[in-house]
């Protein structure tokens, strides 16, 4: 009988130990303790510090499978990105004023990761703190080449920052911007 499988869950299988097997009971059960009623929890990676384990990608790994595998919290993120965000909901923005719905690609799984497309929309701002001061609206400012490379580049960083608030310490699955863009 031959099994097939990934060159990633190969490698997977090649890089695992007894001390893996260890930490991952410890985290089971530091976990199971946090649940809330609702049997949700949320995600912290300081707890590989804490109990002194390094690989934190093996982390998300073990907290994936507590919560269900890759497969059901994969559903889950898809699930918990199908919506419009608001930046004006988190305290971390930056001076950034914009909403966007997360665009997802099953072609864009990958390892421990899910890359989306962040369309921003057409009334988003930003206050330009280290220029001018001034509020700009942010598709006025995509012309403006010299600025806009490290307007977007802030702006991949909010959506990703809302999406591990919102999704990561949800799921274990780590989600990155693949490119954002001002939607006409």
């Amino acid at each position: 009988m031959k099994i097939i499988i990934t060159e990633s869950q190969y490698r997977m299988l090649e890089n695992y130990t007894q001390e893996d097997e260890v930490t991952k009971k410890l985290l089971f059960n530091i976990w199971q303790n946090e649940l809330d009623s609702d049997g949700e929890i949320d995600f912290d990676t300081k707890i590989a510090n804490y109990i002194n384990y390094k690989p934190i990608g093996r982390v998300h790994e073990f907290y994936r499978d507590f919560l269900g595998g890759w497969d059901n919290m994969v559903e889950k993120s898809y699930e918990l990105m199908d919506r419009t965000f608001d930046t004006m909901d988190y305290d971390f923005r930056g001076g950034y004023n914009f909403k966007f719905k997360p665009q997802f690609h099953s072609d864009y799984e990958e390892d421990n990761l899910i890359f989306v497309n962040g369309p921003i929309e057409s009334d988003g701002k930003v206050t330009l703190i280290m220029t001018d001061g001034e509020t700009h609206y942010l598709k006025d400012l995509e012309e403006n080449e010299d600025l806009w490379w490290e307007i977007d580049s802030e702006i991949r960083g909010v959506i990703e920052d809302i999406l591990y608030q919102e999704v990561t310490k949800k799921t274990g699955i780590m989600v990155e911007t693949n490119l954002c863009w001002i939607k006409e």
